[in-house]
């Protein structure tokens, strides 16, 4: 034991120990410096923009890099002292600030080596792993909001690692909705919005975490709004807008679940997250963000048979049913709002096929035969002038409705496979008809009905063309829209 404690001593004592910890401490700096100028080099090719404040913060550790470096070199300013006890000290403190700066090169090393595949995510990425660090331990929200933007404006091919982000951005959010602090959480929803079209919403879990989010924080908005009211106008303003944008958030992933294929998710959450909650609150939300972008889309969406046949409920579509069930509301804001739509499409038409119109008015009336119900529909929302609705009816017809619904079934005999055929057509033209003497009444009352036969029988066509054969179709059509409106004999 004497004998090291000698040793030691002599150690400490010789001459050559302080050049040996100079020489040290410079070949450090002189591998660290080429290092981090390799680092940051790569840092141009690097996933994310904000990686330069990861390496300052987590890998280079920058703060601390100057003591660790005042740790190695400032003992040497006091070596000459010829206290044993303070030599020991000084070269602990020595020791301390070469162990920090090698940790921070083998950091640096770990970063270098690190390899990422943008189609794949290992959960032991080194830069991965700092980044969730850093990500988690900022406190201070300027900063944090400087990375989120830094962060959405960047595609991100790993869409492992984007669920994980998209995880800890809306529980950002959360808190934010929690405290009220809508200043702050409209510039958060703003950037994300910015760049919402580089995000994977094609991804099921992206997009189910998010929309469910969204979803959350809409109510929760819908909510505080009695609260809001009674505010300062400055947090009106912020707290409308913050709104606003959430809208148009939830508008755009709306659009998104019918093009990219997760149309089942939008119609699950949706069903999931109005439950219990305010029919007022439900009603702006489907009108606002819902509704019109469903109808003015779902035509060229490659998802639409099953969305109409499987996720949209069948509750929210219109029949006698539906319009009978008076605690059914839901059904009759989606009613209301292709009523609406309709109008302007048949309005602004050109007389050129409206796939979409076609499209929705079949399907949101699965029990109407769709070229029935584009008449019915045209007469009651095509404008006119002059007292010539009859005329401009039968000279230019619907711009939809052009075909019948395709029958599926087995059928023993083409005899029995037409007498079949009929009585599908009868069932839905019979089923139209009480559709819209229920929905119209006003507009088909037998007075009415009746002065539309007048005018058309005013009408003078050539027989075999193709507006004599409207105008007559159009006479038995209210004729027999008549015939229902009579008394029935008992």
């Amino acid at each position: 034991m004497c004998q090291f404690y000698l040793l030691f001593c002599q150690f400490l004592t010789s001459d050559i120990l302080p050049v040996a910890m100079q020489n040290v401490g410079i070949a450090l700096l002189t591998i660290l410096i080429p290092v981090v100028l390799f680092i940051f080099s790569l840092e141009k090719e690097a996933l994310f923009e904000w990686d330069k404040i990861v390496i300052l913060d987590k890998v280079i550790e920058a703060k601390n890099l100057l003591v660790s470096i005042a740790l190695m070199f400032l003992p040497l300013f006091f070596w000459d002292y010829n206290s044993l006890f303070f030599k020991f000290v000084l070269f602990l403190i020595f020791t301390g600030g070469v162990v920090y700066l090698i940790k921070i090169l083998f950091n640096s090393y770990r970063w270098i080596k690190t390899v990422e595949i943008k189609e794949a995510h290992d959960p032991t990425n080194f830069r991965d792993f700092l980044r969730n660090k850093y990500l988690e331990e900022i406190n201070n929200l300027p900063e944090k909001e400087k990375v989120w933007i830094l962060t959405w404006r960047k595609d991100i091919s790993n869409t492992i690692y984007e669920r994980n982000l998209i995880k800890k951005f809306t529980a950002n959010i959360d808190v934010l909705v929690k405290n009220k602090n809508y200043d702050l959480l409209q510039r958060y929803l703003q950037n994300f919005f910015a760049f919402v079209d580089k995000r994977a919403l094609y991804d099921w879990v992206i997009y189910g975490d998010f929309f469910g989010k969204l979803l959350e924080w809409y109510f929760s908005f819908c909510v505080d709004k009695k609260e809001q009211k009674e505010k300062e106008s400055k947090n009106d303003i912020t707290y409308f807008e913050a709104e606003a944008i959430l809208s148009r958030l939830i508008e755009k992933f709306v659009l998104s679940a019918l093009q990219k294929g997760t149309a089942y998710l939008l119609f699950e959450e949706l069903k999931k997250k109005i439950e219990n909650k305010d029919a007022k609150c439900i009603e702006k939300l489907f009108i606002r963000s819902v509704c019109r972008v469903l109808f003015d889309n779902i035509a060229d969406s490659q998802e639409r048979y099953d969305i109409w046949e499987h996720y949209f409920p069948k509750e929210w579509k219109t029949t006698k049913e539906t319009l009978e069930d008076k605690a059914n509301f839901i059904s009759k804001i989606w009613l209301n709002q292709f009523f609406q739509w309709a109008q302007n499409r048949i309005w602004e038409s050109k007389n050129e096929f409206d796939k979409n119109l076609d499209e929705v008015s079949s399907e949101l009336f699965p029990s109407v035969e769709p070229v029935l119900w584009a008449k019915i529909l045209t007469l009651l929302m095509r404008p006119w002038t002059d007292n010539n609705r009859m005329k401009s009816l039968v000279e230019h017809g619907p711009n939809f409705g052009y075909a019948s619904r395709i029958m599926v079934g087995f059928f023993e005999s083409e005899e029995k496979s037409s007498e079949q055929l009929h009585e599908r057509i009868k069932s839905q033209e019979d089923s139209t008809f009480e559709l819209a003497l229920t929905l119209f009444k006003r507009e088909f009352t037998k007075e009415k009905l009746q002065s539309y036969i007048d005018n058309l029988n005013e009408l003078k066509y050539n027989e075999g063309t193709r507006e004599e054969a409207r105008r007559k179709n159009f006479i038995a059509i209210f004729e027999k829209m008549i015939s229902l409106l009579e008394p029935k004999k008992s």
